[in-house]
């Protein structure tokens, strides 16, 4: 049941082979860092399911088009960037699910916090057929029904995963991780559990309210990009949202929408957390008095950054400090 004669096919040419089993394969993605790993397990025809590790911030991934291939990602940690040749990027971050058929050309992905990890199910409908069927009495599972459920213009589709479908997502990426069933019949868990995923997609209504984002245009990403690099640089500063609109020329609301999108939290909060790894860091390799570590990442009032650590770390700086002496 081997599938990895297709290893070029479904995850593009920079995916060299680490082991390789009838049952199971591992590949070592080629990133910006050593540590993007894909452990894929070959279920039935047609249909593997794989697990997810990347940490780094780019990887060289399948860019063109393959219009036989489905794809029903989960995200766990992390987020995922998928910027298309038409110049539109859409995300997926954690909790969320994406579906679609490999028909655009994309550029090489991108993590935004610089790591990812998730689980994937990549269906050739070649070999599956439009109609998944006979695998179990009374299952059958049409594929071409369940993507006009969740993609009736042909578009991937981004959603917050429902709690009925996350038990079960959860459920795939803790087996496939933790060995919790003995190495021969792990295989036989997954099928039971990507079966029990695909009936109730196939059954589960999406609601309008539970999409998790839209496509963002690729003019609006690159002053995300730029505004987020431009809080990372001058951390100790705390500029007023209106004043970054004004500075790179987007609208409050987009900024504050497109931002969220990218890199999961408000500007506000990334900023405020980005502030708190930046004490931390002084507290741990410095021996700056609290209040000019306060006043260096921009807080007037020593109390109130003492409240802000605490309520990041669940620590005081001063406990903090001794803890990491």
């Amino acid at each position: 049941m081997n599938s990895c004669v297709h290893a070029n096919e479904w995850h593009g040419t920079r995916a060299a082979i680490v082991s390789n089993t009838n049952s199971v394969t591992e590949y070592a993605i080629a990133c910006d860092t050593p540590n993007g790993r894909m452990k894929t397990f070959h279920l039935f025809p047609g249909i593997d399911y794989a697990l997810t590790t990347f940490e780094a911030t780019s990887c060289d991934y399948r860019k063109e088009p393959v219009s036989n291939i489905l794809e029903i990602a989960y995200c766990k940690s992390g987020r995922f960037e998928c910027e298309y040749k038409s110049g539109y990027f859409t995300y997926i971050g954690e909790g969320d699910f994406a579906i679609g058929v490999l028909e655009a050309q994309t550029e090489k992905p991108y993590f935004p916090l610089g790591y990812y990890t998730g689980c994937t199910i990549i269906i050739d409908v070649k070999k599956t057929g439009t109609v998944f069927q006979n695998t179990i009495e009374g299952i059958s599972i049409d594929l071409v029904a369940l993507l006009q459920n969740y993609c009736p213009d042909n578009k991937c589709a981004v959603i917050k995963t429902p709690p009925m479908l996350l038990r079960i997502f959860n459920e795939l990426y803790e087996a496939s991780q933790e060995c919790r069933f003995p190495s021969d019949t792990t295989n036989g868990y997954l099928r039971l559990k990507v079966l029990e995923l695909l009936f109730l997609l196939q059954h589960y209504k999406p609601q309008k309210q539970s999409a998790a984002h839209t496509c963002f245009s690729g003019v609006y990403i690159k002053k995300i990009k730029a505004i987020k690099a431009d809080i990372t640089e001058h951390w100790s500063e705390n500029p007023r949202l209106k004043d970054l609109s004004q500075k790179y020329g987007i609208g409050l609301t987009v900024m504050k929408d497109c931002f969220k999108a990218v890199y999961g939290k408000p500007i506000y909060a990334f900023q405020k957390e980005y502030k708190m790894q930046k004490a931390a860091q002084l507290l741990h390799t410095t021996e700056k008095s609290i209040t000019e570590i306060a006043s260096l990442i921009g807080y007037e009032n020593p109390n109130k950054f003492s409240s802000a650590f605490k309520n990041t770390f669940g620590y005081s700086p001063r406990e903090y400090r001794q803890d990491n002496l």
